[in-house]
């Protein structure tokens, strides 16, 4: 008797995707990890299980070695882990150059090592002014052009290395700061994101130079600006202050959003941490009505999206395995060997081409397969 398993794999925004959840949970002390007791406090706050699990690595500093030990953290909570992958030291084009390409293999090799699926964002909110690789930090040489070059640089290397495990997400900031920056201009192109992203906060009263915003004055034009680009869209990270306004009504307000005008995002991470005297108190549980309004608003998202078998994890023996679309055609890479057919899928569920039987070799496949212009989900239907 065949036993058959499912892979996913989403190659345009997923509208009946299951609601996905993730934090950076914070935790004790100035500098916490996602270590799992830091993952357990936050899951028993919000009582319910995080999908992804948020994690900063420094280019130098932090090295794969590192991070492994939170990955392995994700990986036994059943979790994904989401590396916001921070080039410190690093212009655009001193990566261009090559002069990081060391130690991006290395963290390309251990990534490989690792085999489960991971979520990468270099160079995120590249349209600010506050990190080394932003377009708007002055006398840094960056631009929109040298910056999204950089991120396929990045890409080249890790498929140099034949890493199949990771999924790219590029980040625009909710705004942009300083000269020359563009919420869209350094993106990298479709062949080198899997998944697109916002960073965006509420600053209300902390700072001197901060009103209190809705989440539509902070997100809107980010979000329409992205509507060009035809990848699945998630908010990586997100968070409000309690001063200059109520929290709780602030966070219900976001999930009504979700459901309705913003309904492209997939997935919600919450940044809880709240910072020193230069920053805003970003923690969830600085009040328990900002608590139970986060706790009620994944309940309701999770409800109307429930996981139906397009989850963006993939699962089983097929976990190595991803899809692109390049040039209107359809490519499947595989570390293993695999008997399966595969499948397009329409975001209702119903199938639109399925392909015969074939015997998959580990390696990159030419799929010829009919309407790759037509938004959809394909899987493999992987026979035993």
């Amino acid at each position: 008797m065949n036993k058959k398993l499912f892979l996913s794999m989403c190659v345009a925004p997923v509208a009946a995707m299951a609601f996905q959840v993730g934090a950076w949970v914070g935790g004790p002390g100035q500098y916490p990890q996602p270590t799992q007791e830091n993952v357990q406090a936050f899951q028993d706050l919000q009582g319910s299980h995080l999908d992804l699990i948020s994690y900063f690595a420094l280019f130098d500093i932090n090295d794969w070695n590192a991070t492994e030990e939170y990955a392995n953290v994700a990986k036994e909570n059943g979790s994904t882990l989401v590396v916001t992958w921070m080039a410190n030291g690093y212009g655009a084009q001193d990566l261009v150059d090559g002069k990081a390409d060391e130690y991006i293999r290395d963290y390309a090799k251990g990534v490989k090592n690792y085999g489960e699926e991971i979520w990468l964002r270099p160079l995120h909110e590249a349209n600010g002014d506050w990190y080394d690789w932003g377009v708007g930090k002055a006398g840094a040489g960056n631009t929109d052009a040298n910056v999204a070059e950089a991120f396929r640089h990045i890409v080249k290397i890790f498929r140099e290395e034949n890493v199949t495990n990771v999924k790219w997400v590029w980040t625009t900031n909710a705004s942009n700061a300083g000269k020359g920056s563009t919420l869209t201009g350094n993106y990298p192109g479709d062949e080198y994101v899997d998944y697109i992203s916002i960073d965006g906060y509420n600053w209300g009263k902390c700072q001197s130079w901060s009103n209190w915003q809705t989440l539509s004055q902070i997100f809107k034009k980010a979000y329409d600006a992205l509507a060009k680009i035809d990848k699945p869209l998630f908010i990586a990270e997100i968070s409000s202050s309690e001063l200059g306004g109520n929290k709780a009504e602030w966070i219900t307000d976001m999930f009504e959003h979700f459901a309705t005008d913003f309904s492209r995002v997939f997935a919600v991470m919450w940044f809880s941490q709240s910072k020193e005297a230069n920053e805003g108190d970003w923690a969830l549980n600085t009040s328990q009505a900002a608590v139970d309004a986060w706790k009620a608003g994944i309940a309701k998202m999770k409800a109307a999206n429930p996981d139906n078998g397009t989850a963006i994890k993939p699962v089983g023996r097929a976990a190595n395995s991803s899809f692109r679309l390049q040039d209107g055609k359809l490519y499947m890479q595989t570390s293993k060997a695999l008997k399966a057919s595969v499948v397009q899928f329409d975001y209702q569920g119903r199938i639109l081409w399925q392909s015969a039987v074939q015997h998959f070799t580990p390696g990159v496949h030419a799929i010829d397969a009919p309407n790759t212009h037509m938004q959809g989900v394909y899987r493999l239907h992987i026979q035993k």
